[in-house]
């Protein structure tokens, strides 16, 4: 029996013998699960005769260590020693005699992910052999489990690699209205991931500074009423004051000082620290501004700017850039939101 409680989320290890085990049936069988902090540990025996230790993150990527069993078919134990070790560096597998251990491989994978309900049950998703673009369970007609930010970041950017893949260059008017959708679509998966990761963080135990985010985008002339409003509809609907600030709209996910601020204010998340180059965030920049001006537009923008007087052209090649910029700054953004 192992003590949860005595168990490090982050480093530690578990040995343990398996006695009288038949390892060598067909079964998926599971042999350990216990969940600690944001951390599934699963030990399992696949139907293919693989040991997985799995550790999964409910905001990340998931880590498995696999040993092939039929390593040792031959020798038909009676009992097998297993090792489960981890840390932030390492994850292994070792499975064998006390004397003689074999080391299985470890692999990160997106095939496996751990999600946790709005009602606290913690699902697994598993793919094999295909794609889930996004994925959403209901109970009773209410949405309890639905994609993360990253997760619907990395959906939408999926969507602008096909249109890109199918927009063809001979007929230029066809390509320009594409890579001006695509500007749209970059833009809005911004703002849909700013504003769904600011709230997630909260509900992974980071504490917001709604004070700071009071003072910063509420303006002070109405900034008493609108608090008291805030926090009795928070305590109405059960709600965080956090969650009733984001839907009331007051900060702007697709305006770049609202999203720096936001962050910054209420995490002190600061883009300055994040591994990102100054050129990427004046693109960005540059990508916000665009999509304002086709949203508004009121006249044909195939040219959409002008670089030194150099006219910039909506062309299948400018909404590939847009892809490969959006994609480097979330990814980094969102690693740094991992350590918080």
């Amino acid at each position: 029996m192992i003590d949860v409680n005595q168990v490090n989320e982050k480093e530690g290890s578990i040995t343990f013998v398996l006695n009288n085990f038949n390892f060598f049936t067909k079964d998926n069988l599971i042999i350990l699960s216990f969940i600690k902090g944001n951390t599934i540990f699963l030990l399992e025996k696949t139907s293919d005769l693989k040991l997985r230790f799995i550790r999964g993150f409910l905001t990340s990527n998931t880590i498995v260590s696999e040993i092939d069993l039929k390593d040792f078919y031959k020798f038909h134990p009676k009992e097998l020693f297993i090792a489960l070790t981890w840390s932030p560096k390492e994850q292994a597998i070792y499975v064998g005699y006390t004397k003689n251990l074999i080391k299985g491989h470890s692999y990160q994978t997106s095939n496996i992910i751990f999600r946790k309900s709005r009602n606290g049950d913690v699902f697994r998703i598993e793919t094999r052999g295909f794609q889930i673009g996004a994925y959403f369970i209901m109970n009773n007609g209410n949405v309890i489990l639905e994609p993360t930010a990253k997760e619907i970041f990395d959906f939408h950017m999926e969507r602008v690699k096909i249109l890109l893949e199918n927009c063809k260059k001979e007929n230029f008017l066809f390509e320009t209205t594409i890579a001006q959708q695509i500007i749209v679509m970059l833009v809005t998966a911004f703002e849909v991931y700013s504003r769904m990761r600011f709230l997630e963080l909260e509900k992974e135990g980071k504490l917001p500074n709604i004070e700071e985010l009071f003072k910063r985008f509420i303006s002070t002339k109405y900034r008493e009423v609108e608090i008291k409003q805030i926090r009795e509809r928070a305590q109405r609907e059960n709600k965080s004051e956090l969650e009733v600030f984001v839907e009331r709209r007051y900060i702007n996910f697709q305006n770049w000082d609202d999203f720096k601020d936001a962050y910054n204010k209420g995490y002190n998340l600061r883009i300055g620290d994040i591994n990102i180059s100054s050129q990427i965030i004046t693109e960005i920049k540059k990508f916000l501004k665009w999509r304002h001006k086709i949203i508004h537009a009121n006249k044909d923008l195939t040219i959409i700017d002008y670089d030194n007087n150099n006219p910039i052209f909506t062309t299948k090649e400018l909404a590939e850039k847009g892809l490969e910029i959006f994609k480097k700054f979330i990814d980094e953004f969102h690693k740094e939101t991992l350590q918080l």
